[in-house]
């Protein structure tokens, strides 16, 4: 695998070469030509162009380009033929729909290098084509892979039919399937595929073979053409990386192909399930054709265990690793080392440490490090799809109580979850669950949550009361109903949903009860919809303020609503990327009814524009921010205090090397009164000294500007990964409040588990917090209802 700061490839970083499509398509007439470029990409099955490589391929449609799609395997898993031509229609109709035009195709088989093809043309856009080879699929976790047969042991295979009575197969060796690739890659000026670069099981053995084969192929081509190697499974816990827009059309598309290839679309329109998280995310590395390779490279990597915020770490020769604060030493870097295995079979890879380049071995149940001997069966590990790990001794690698452990492999929780970076969604900062407001306008703070619906792209909205436990309220339902044969956006105009909205709360009015405000794209700049509480629900959504084009939300590093002109109302300011460096700050104001046209406030240019900005409320004045982002590997905090018509910044301080960028997260209120402001910052416990408390709390006073984080607390019993800090305060108490996970035992194909449920920490002078109050579970699963709320990290 490749390192896993894989970058999202944009075709722009190409010279891309002009290469007319050769091929003929039978009894279609040729559209204008291939003068935009011809992208072919190859993938195994007929869903990983949608969930992996998209959306890439519609950009290039988009852009003019002719498209041509191979797919090695028909089926999936040893599927009969009639499952073959289930997915190839519901490939059909996932690129018509990506196309925009109506679902209907031209088949054939055509004749490349000697073998027959299934050819699919969509009539309207006949640049479009779809090649199936048919050939049979291999298992997910082990068994017998035939397209690894073919490529290592020279295997021939026979495909499913290609005719509907079954008379016709085609038969293909090593030779015949790298000749039919070689002319179809022929025409290519660029070519997208899967991840060659890492062991079967972390991804399905067809990805990685079909890449490899792809890549070898390419390579005998004789001229250099860009070529896009996409990682598949892993990237369903990396952080979404997908502008909104992009990930709304993505699910459509991939949507409409589970309509068909499937009995059910919530794990498409959700992301408890991995298929879900992919749609979100794009992960590639580039190379070029001519450049000699061998079939794998070995890359390092980190293993991170999102429970416990920590990398396993190399103790030395000799002894057991260990799981340490990840620091990026030596120590903590791992190679995945294929074994010679016949394809298919698991215990197929050496867990290696770069710092002693030994394997690390399972012995009389416990771990070692020794000098590495491939046929050493205690040696053999089986790092598997979805993040598990499977010893030698067929246990799973996990964590318990801030140690390394291991457990047999049923009824697993997310602690038994491991990443090859720490950069993953457990510590993705960009991420926001609850909101907390003043919603009925009794004094009393609720917790306002967004839950994603799982029949289609709307979201729910729930009430949950901070004074007492009791059920959550249902306060606005956004239905919006998907059609699968629909070839335009199932979200476009005034219609709200969940990947393509941004949402804050405030009292936008001035009648004491916050609102709900769902920010949009729309005709081209931005559209805000308040939500207006009448104390019981929020009533249905009615424009505030539509902006122009200058205001686009792909260029809003984030939102942030608090009373910034001391008129009792809250406004929205608006953290826009500048063209050179930093942020513009600008301010919507409230006119009870609708917003103003955003005002400048600011040109924050010395800001990092993956700052995150939070509103310092302290009471009777206008709402000041405190910018928090990373300078020089170190966090930093930055004052930008508010006269009502212009934002200042203040001097930035550096916190202690100990609140590590990417590790802390930050809640913010008036905690030592109300004429003080005051960060509060958690971090995860690394220390070892106490196992049980896997949460430090701190505070910044920041009226003070040569003040340093205090400790004030240390919480037990939950994970660091777990939790969304809120700090509330209302006419009975002020408390932190935590948005947190349920830990739950995981199915096969699940990245996450659990509800969200809250816990309240009674708050005192200094942040002496009293003893946790719980106030139950709330309905849904909490990876449905965190939502991306600003842009870059």
């Amino acid at each position: 695998m490749r390192s896993t700061a894989a970058r999202l490839v944009r075709v722009s970083s190409f010279a891309l070469l002009v290469i007319v499509w050769l091929a003929a398509l039978p009894g279609v007439a040729r559209a204008a030509g291939c003068s935009a470029g011809t992208l072919v990409t190859v993938v195994a099955h007929l869903d990983d162009d949608l969930l992996f490589v998209d959306p890439a391929i519609a950009e290039h449609l988009d852009a003019g380009w002719c498209v041509t799609t191979v797919h090695l395997i028909g089926g999936a898993n040893g599927g009969n033929f009639a499952y073959v031509q289930t997915r190839e229609r519901a490939s059909r109709l996932a690129y018509a729909r990506m196309a925009g035009v109506p679902n209907d195709w031209i088949e054939s088989n055509v004749t490349i290098a000697g073998k027959l093809v299934h050819q699919m043309v969509l009539k309207a856009k006949p640049q479009l084509r779809l090649l199936e080879l048919r050939l049979p699929g291999g298992g997910v976790r082990g068994g017998r892979v035939p397209l690894g047969l073919l490529w290592e042991q020279h295997a021939t295979l026979s495909t499913y039919p290609m005719n509907d009575n079954g008379t016709v197969r085609v038969q293909y060796d090593r030779d015949g399937l790298s000749a039919t690739l070689q002319a179809i890659l022929a025409q290519a000026t660029l070519i997208y595929t899967l991840n060659p670069d890492t062991v079967p099981f972390i991804e399905h053995p067809d990805h990685i073979y079909a890449a490899r084969i792809t890549r070898h192929v390419a390579q005998t081509l004789g001229k250099s053409v860009p070529i896009v190697y996409h990682v598949t499974y892993p990237t369903g816990g990396w952080p979404a990386n997908l502008p909104s827009a992009e990930v709304q059309r993505k699910r459509d598309i991939v949507a409409s192909y589970f309509s068909i290839d499937g009995s059910e679309s919530s794990h498409v329109f959700g992301e408890f399930q991995w298929d879900g998280n992919w749609i979100a995310r794009r992960y590639a590395f580039a190379d070029r054709s001519d450049r000699r390779v061998a079939d794998f490279q070995s890359h390092p990597i980190q293993l991170f265990n999102a429970a416990s915020s920590e990398c396993l770490t190399s103790a030395g020769s000799g002894r057991a690793p260990i799981l340490a604060a990840c620091n990026g030493s030596a120590d903590q870097q791992w190679r995945w080392d294929p074994l010679s295995a016949y394809p298919g079979n698991s215990r197929n890879a050496a867990l290696v440490s770069v710092a002693t380049s030994q394997c690390i071995a399972e012995r009389d149940g416990y771990l070692t490090s020794e000098t590495c001997d491939q046929w050493d069966i205690a040696q053999r590990w089986t790092p598997w799809d979805f993040g598990l790990v499977y010893t030698p001794m067929r246990h799973c690698l996990g964590e318990t109580g801030g140690k390394l452990t291991m457990r047999g492999c049923a009824a697993l929780t997310t602690r038994f979850r491991w990443a090859a970076t720490q950069h993953t969604q457990a510590n993705d900062l960009r991420l926001a669950g609850a909101m907390a407001g003043d919603v009925s306008g009794t004094g009393e703070q609720s917790a306002v949550y967004v839950q994603r619906q799982h029949d289609g792209p709307g979201f729910n909205v729930y009430a949950a009361s901070l004074a007492k436990s009791a059920p959550p309220a249902l306060w606005y339902a956004s239905a919006v109903p998907f059609d699968p044969q629909a070839t335009a956006s199932s979200c476009a105009g005034n219609v709200l949903c969940f990947d393509s909205a941004r949402f804050v709360l405030g009292d936008f009015d001035g009648d004491g009860r916050a609102d709900l405000m769902v920010i949009t794209a729309r005709q081209g700049g931005t559209a805000f919809w308040l939500l207006r509480s009448n104390g019981n629900r929020f009533e249905a959504p009615r424009l505030w303020l539509q902006t122009g084009s200058e205001f686009k939300p792909e260029l809003t590093q984030q939102y942030v609503a608090a009373d910034f002109t001391g008129t009792g109302r809250a406004s929205v300011l608006i953290a826009q990327k500048r063209a050179d460096s930093g942020l513009d700050l600008w301010v919507a104001a409230a006119q009870r009814a609708t917003g103003s046209a955003p005002t400048l406030f600011a040109q924050a240019k010395n800001l990092a524009q993956n700052a995150d900005l939070l509103a310092l409320k302290t009471s009777g004045s206008r709402a000041s921010l405190a910018a928090i982002e990373e300078r020089d590997g170190r966090l930093a905090v930055t004052p930008i205090a508010n006269d009502g018509t212009r934002m200042n910044l203040g001097e930035r301080k550096l916190l202690p090397a100990s609140f590590v960028p990417g590790f802390v997260k930050v809640a913010t209120d008036a905690v030592q009164g109300p004429d003080s402001n005051t960060l509060i910052l958690l971090t995860p416990h690394l220390d070892g000294s106490n196992d049980d408390a896997l949460i430090d709390v701190a505070t910044l006073d920041m009226t003070q500007p040569a003040s340093a984080p205090i400790h004030a607390a240390a919480l037990h019993g939950m994970s660091w990964s777990d939790v969304l800090p809120v700090f509330v305060r209302d006419r009975h108490h002020a408390a932190l409040v935590l948005y947190r996970r349920v830990d739950a035992t995981l199915g096969n194909f699940y990245f996450t588990g659990g509800a969200p449920a809250l816990t309240l920490y009674p708050a005192g002078q200094n942040l002496a917090l009293g003893a946790a109050q719980e106030l139950g579970e709330l309905p849904g699963l909490f990876s449905e209802t965190l939502r991306i709320d600003r842009l870059a990290q």
